[in-house]
């Protein structure tokens, strides 16, 4: 009989709601653009090339439609309403199809990497964070599938995993 060893699947980075505080704090006092940005990706899950995507004609009174996002696919996200208010605030100049964030993939990342801290952050570890934050708030996979704008439920069930390790790790905390 012949063995395969297959390499376990190397789980993603996220950050903890805390660390999220932390780059938003330090970006609100820096630039206003750039607090957007980040608030944007925290908040709604958005890959980086969808942020880059969104014109003004996409944003809501409490949604952000995704507008041919990956696989060509548009989606609906909710938001609340202290974005929607960053939002609008923030585009009040500008006519329904500019871009709300029109900056290069590379030029995203330096904003994410200049409010990092001592991690090493990517706007995809921001869509990561934002979707364990989701699952250990309560919120039903199915739903979290769609906001995502995940195909197949199995690629959202992966954050499972990790949700279900920090509450292996919380339990332990536990005198008995």
């Amino acid at each position: 009989m012949t063995y395969v060893y297959t390499k376990p699947k190397k789980l993603f980075k996220y950050l903890e709601k805390s660390k999220v505080d932390g780059m938003l704090d330090h970006a609100r006092a820096d630039n206003t653009r750039n607090y957007l940005i980040l608030q944007t990706l925290w908040k709604t899950g958005v890959r980086n090339s969808e942020l880059r995507n969104l014109k003004k004609r996409d944003i809501k009174k409490d949604e952000i439609t995704v507008c041919g996002g990956k696989g060509g696919k548009d989606r609906v996200i909710p938001i609340d309403a202290s974005l929607w208010d960053l939002l609008t605030l923030f585009t009040a100049d500008l006519n329904l199809d500019d871009f709300l964030f029109p900056l290069s993939d590379m030029a995203i990342r330096n904003i994410v990497h200049k409010y990092q801290g001592d991690e090493d952050v990517h706007p995809h570890t921001l869509r990561h964070s934002f979707a364990v934050h989701c699952l250990k708030s309560g919120m039903n996979l199915r739903s979290l599938q769609k906001i995502l704008g995940h195909s197949n439920l199995d690629t959202t069930a992966i954050y499972l995993d990790i949700v279900a390790d920090d509450i292996k790790e919380d339990y332990k905390k536990i005198g008995w």
